[in-house]
């Protein structure tokens, strides 16, 4: 009875935001001269043969939109599936954009560390949404491979450059791990005042790791206004091969 009332008052919910969105729309009556205005099909212009490229230019672009702004641009969706089959999905921020790949950093003390030493497969989906021309501009890309874990050497100074609060926190949390919060926040603030005496510098605990994502596959979803939305799927048969088949499908 309960989950039918939170679908209804989901449903009344949609229908509000829907109806105030459509409020704003361009009405279809005879004033209105052209149709196109309301309709229309988005193109993905120009294509390059590498989907780097695009990814580069969207995050570039998305960027540059929020860079006055507080936004975090590099927040992503990172599903793992364990070695019975069970997926789990969480927020992440991409640490570094290589020219082959994608880097996150972690506990490999957590639960997507360990789905990644029993299945080294991964999918990644970044989705950005902004006012461009007086329109919304939709952008959904989605990403998947084979993760490898780096060797610190490789990315070292990604850890050196985080925040304080990061880098405490990265002693303090053992990821998915039960906490009472009167000791969590005694042992923060013990290792804070550690710090600001010098006795302690913070450096890389043994358990944070980085990894990287190799793509052999991408998805590039683009919609602007009402248009109906353009897609691009990237492929290619390894994360060495430097050929990508690409393809244009229906949103």
């Amino acid at each position: 009875m309960e989950s039918t009332k939170l679908v209804r008052l989901m449903g009344s919910a949609l229908m509000r935001s829907m109806a105030r969105y459509q409020s704003g729309l361009p009405k279809t009556s005879p004033e209105v001269q052209n149709l196109a205005d309301i309709t229309g099909i988005q193109k993905i212009h120009p294509i390059p043969k590498d989907p780097m490229h695009l990814f580069k230019s969207w995050f570039t672009h998305h960027s540059q939109l929020h860079q006055d702004s507080n936004l975090v641009a590099n927040v992503m969706n990172v599903s793992t599936a364990s070695k019975d089959g069970r997926v789990n999905s969480r927020s992440l921020i991409l640490r570094r954009l290589d020219e082959d790949g994608f880097v996150i950093m972690t506990d490999n003390r957590s639960s997507k560390s360990q789905d990644l030493k029993d299945n080294p497969n991964a999918a990644f989906t970044f989705l950005w949404i902004n006012n461009v021309d007086g329109l919304y501009l939709a952008r959904q890309i989605r990403i998947a491979g084979k993760v490898i874990q780096l060797e610190t050497s490789n990315w070292i100074d990604v850890y050196d450059s985080e925040p304080l609060f990061c880098k405490i926190r990265a002693y303090v949390c053992h990821q998915g791990q039960p906490v009472d919060w009167d000791t969590h926040k005694k042992n923060h603030d013990d290792l804070l005042a550690q710090f600001e005496s010098g006795k302690h510098d913070l450096k890389r605990p043994d358990h944070v790791v980085a990894y990287k994502l190799l793509p052999t596959f991408m998805d590039f979803y683009e919609s602007h206004g009402l248009k109906i939305a353009d897609r691009l799927k990237y492929v290619r048969d390894s994360e060495t091969s430097k050929n990508w088949d690409c393809s244009r499908i229906a949103a």
